[in-house]
């Protein structure tokens, strides 16, 4: 029976989120199930396979980008108006959504439209209904979408598709694709109760999706590189590693010798993307034999990726970082708009914020306020249900709290007057924190050295807020 409406859609699906996520969920064994009886959809088509501690989904988008840009170059160029030429499609998965499950299935930027994703569900739902007294039981609701993605894909026939791990990689469920390339962006800390407590156990994670003889694109350094060396060496993969701050120095590698005009091009575009993701993508497509035209690379990075140094209205920033990596990026990404534009020479900034469960928040608050002109602070929360579980957030009170605590802290090591402490306020509903954050921040909020609002912490709180300004189609 088909669903009626989207709502029927995600409430079935969000029924297969445990209150409780563990170790325990990951694992190949049920998408490979679930795939299998829907025909294997991910042998149907090529594909990039992105992970990464920071900055896979950002690689992803770019990847994706500049492939459909220099298919419509090509067209645009050969084809002299004659019909035989077609767009050619490319494919992106990326998770989590911020406001629509479709966002999780792209094809040439498009989500996928809501009734068609309403009739995907469906013929996926009696199957996945049949796994119950399987060996393999329910797949979970990151497996179900993923399978989503593909059949998806192989039913539009995708000359490409982009694909973002989830979480980790050698035990991810989109580790079931034998791709084209691979890409690793970087290691740090992240998920360690669940990938493991150093960077050399995540790294061999991350390095999971290493296939044989495939070549992997990566920016990693320091320890994690070795491991991921020794994984591509058994692998007989091909190690392609790309210097992410001084890119110049890939050069040597045959596979770019054209690569220092795209890094060239790159730098000169204004930004809403971290450079590192902006070389990765571009190394990822030159892996494939792709030689990239310098307005494809223009056209490709026009477009920012929605939720990430996001500009959402002149002042109010939407950035979901939500680990200490991403936060750092973000603190250099806001200092550098300080630097290039007088719009940013701000006297203060109101952070909203509100982070999952689990996450080294503390240590994100930390980094926040000690690196930044901090005025004002909202804790607040979403209510939105994660990949992982449900009622995820921190509670405000908690970070509220802290914040109080380490404001007066910080105030005293920067030398601040009484007065001039942090304010630090609660607001359980986050689009009321951010209402609250603009009416705090007044008329200055679109004026160039006036306050502006960051709201960050969380994908989900970003997704939460953003539909203030931009509502979903369904």
């Amino acid at each position: 029976m088909e669903f009626g409406d989207y709502y029927q859609v995600r409430d079935w699906l969000e029924g297969f989120i445990p209150f409780t996520w563990t170790k325990a969920e990951l694992g190949l064994e049920r998408p490979k199930y679930l795939l299998k009886l829907l025909g294997n959809p991910q042998n149907k088509f090529k594909s990039i396979h992105v992970a990464g501690t920071s900055g896979k989904g950002s690689t992803a988008f770019y990847t994706a980008r500049l492939l459909a840009e220099n298919f419509k170059f090509q067209i645009a160029k050969f084809s002299s108006g004659k019909a035989n030429f077609k767009l050619k499609k490319i494919g992106l998965h990326i998770s989590p959504h911020l406001t629509y499950l479709g966002e999780r299935m792209q094809i040439n930027g498009r989500p996928i439209p809501t009734n068609r994703l309403i009739r995907l569900i469906s013929q996926i739902r009696p199957i996945v209904e049949s796994m119950k007294n399987s060996s393999v039981g329910f797949p979970s609701y990151f497996e179900i979408l993923v399978a989503s993605s593909f059949l998806y894909f192989a039913q539009e026939k995708v000359d490409f598709a982009v694909v973002e791990v989830g979480l980790g990689g050698r035990l991810d469920a989109t580790n079931v694709l034998l791709p084209e390339i691979n890409v690793i962006t970087n290691i740090g800390l992240d998920h360690t109760e669940i990938l493991g407590k150093t960077i050399e156990k995540i790294a061999y994670e991350k390095a999971g999706i290493i296939k044989e003889g495939v070549p992997t694109v990566t920016g990693v350094g320091g320890k994690a590189l070795e491991v991921i060396k020794k994984v591509a060496r058994a692998k007989k993969a091909i190690l392609i590693k790309i210097d992410t701050q001084t890119p110049e120095k890939s050069l040597k590698s045959d596979f770019f010798s054209s690569f220092a005009k795209p890094i060239d091009i790159v730098r000169s575009i204004p930004q809403n993307f971290v450079l590192s993701n902006a070389f990765l993508a571009i190394a990822a497509v030159g892996a494939l034999g792709i030689s990239l035209n310098p307005k494809v690379i223009e056209e490709a990075f026009k477009a920012g990726f929605p939720g990430r140094f996001e500009e959402i209205v002149p002042g109010v920033i939407l950035d979901g970082a939500h680990n200490l990596d991403k936060i750092r990026t973000l603190i250099n990404f806001i200092e550098e708009l300080k630097v290039k534009s007088e719009k940013f020479k701000v006297d203060g900034i109101i952070l909203v914020v509100a982070f999952k469960r689990g996450r080294d928040w503390r240590k994100m608050v930390d980094l926040l306020i000690k690196n930044l002109s901090v005025a004002k602070v909202i804790a607040t929360k979403f209510w939105s249900v994660t990949d992982t579980g449900k009622f995820a957030a921190v509670e405000p009170g908690e970070i509220a709290r802290y914040l109080r605590y380490k404001g007066i802290r910080f105030a005293r090591e920067a030398g601040r007057a009484k007065g001039q402490r942090i304010k630090v306020d609660k607001v359980e509903n986050s689009q009321e924190a951010v209402f609250e954050a603009i009416n705090s921040a007044g008329a200055s909020v679109s004026h160039p050295g006036g306050v502006i609002v960051v709201v960050t912490g969380s994908l989900y709180l970003v997704g939460e807020v953003r539909t203030m300004w931009k509502l979903p189609e369904f």
